[in-house]
């Protein structure tokens, strides 16, 4: 089954890493929400993209200078509130959701190691030593997040010790090397369902998408055979018995 991760929750219907975006992920059928986390002030992990809250709240200010109880009296859109990643656990165990958390900084990794325990997750940054560190400190599955295809970025996943690759622009042949080293790849962001097939037939095993309800339909189709020369993407699968390769 193809996996489909909410980006920042359900960012298309609710304001983005609030609780009521992960509630609207769910709502959506979504298997997993993604969030981003940094540190505040004071020294809590705090549920929010970007170095400030200029973007995301009717606040200013950046977010390592805020004790997280300033950031939680901002709003983040319809009343919505900027969460601490416990918060966010708490929910996500309520909702039999899976959670992916991407470190925005360096330095988070026993704070998330403690915060995820006994919690269905996925650990992911940009920073790839962060991701290798998580693994020594814990049995926590981790993915790296490339923005662009490195070289090798097999190899980059195997260093980092990683479970799985979080590619930005997935080169068809990464599904193939990844899956023989048993790595998992989860594109993002996707928004769109004939790309979705289209990373499916590929051999996606998930995927980021701001639209998880638009998304979930496109997942759940079955697989089927397209002849070749009617494949909107090229190729069309890497899976024996397909004609369109």
């Amino acid at each position: 089954m193809l996996k489909v991760i909410g980006h920042r929750g359900a960012r298309s219907v609710a304001p983005e890493n609030t609780l009521g975006s992960i509630r609207a992920a769910k709502k959506c059928r979504a298997d997993f929400v993604e969030v981003d986390v940094r540190l505040s002030k004071d020294g809590d992990l705090v549920v929010i993209h970007d170095e400030s809250v200029n973007r995301t709240t009717d606040g200013t200010g950046r977010v390592e200078e805020m004790t997280s109880e300033e950031i939680r009296l901002l709003d983040a859109g319809f009343g919505e509130r900027v969460p601490t990643l416990t918060e966010a656990v708490a929910l996500v165990k309520e909702l039999d959701l899976g959670i992916v958390v991407e470190m925005k900084e360096e330095g988070l990794e026993d704070l998330v190691v403690r915060e995820l325990k006994g919690t269905r997750a996925i650990v992911t940054s940009f920073y790839h030593a962060s991701v290798r560190e998580i693994k020594e400190l814990a049995d926590i599955k981790t993915g790296i997040i490339i923005s662009s295809l490195p070289i090798k970025p097999v190899d980059l996943a195997l260093w980092a010790r990683a479970d799985s690759i979080f590619p930005r622009i997935p080169n068809p042949n990464l599904f193939k090397k990844a899956h023989r080293e048993g790595l998992e790849v989860y594109p993002w962001t996707i928004n769109d369902p004939d790309r979705t097939r289209w990373l499916k037939r590929l051999g996606a095993d998930g995927l980021v998408t701001d639209d998880p309800c638009g998304i979930r339909a496109a997942a759940d189709e079955p697989v089927t055979n397209v002849e070749a020369g009617k494949c909107q993407y090229y190729p069309c699968h890497h899976f024996e018995g397909q004609d369109c390769t």
